[in-house]
């Protein structure tokens, strides 16, 4: 089994579908509350044996923080090193 593939491009195509279904679904904040809403739905209809839902929901928020707090760093502006400072002078 792979790892997980996000890209903006993945994010952009099903946010294209959402607002197929419903234009307001342009705004980010309604497009992650219908992706929460998708999750709940599909959960709603497992039925296997000793699935915990609710320890489930758990696992999957404590997931969707560490994809936040990845994407953030990925995004942070890199630092240069201390190294690279300086002003060059011509002997």
């Amino acid at each position: 089994m792979s790892g997980i593939q996000l890209s903006s491009e993945l994010v952009a195509k099903l946010q294209e579908v959402v607002v197929a279904h419903d234009a307001e679904a342009n705004n980010d904040m309604l497009f992650m509350q219908y992706l929460t809403a998708v999750t709940g739905f599909v959960l709603a209809h497992q039925t296997q044996s000793g699935l915990d839902k609710q320890e489930f929901l758990s696992d999957l928020t404590g997931f969707m923080g560490q994809v936040v707090r990845q994407v953030e760093a990925d995004n942070k502006p890199k630092s240069p090193q201390e190294g690279a400072f300086g002003i060059w002078k011509p002997e």
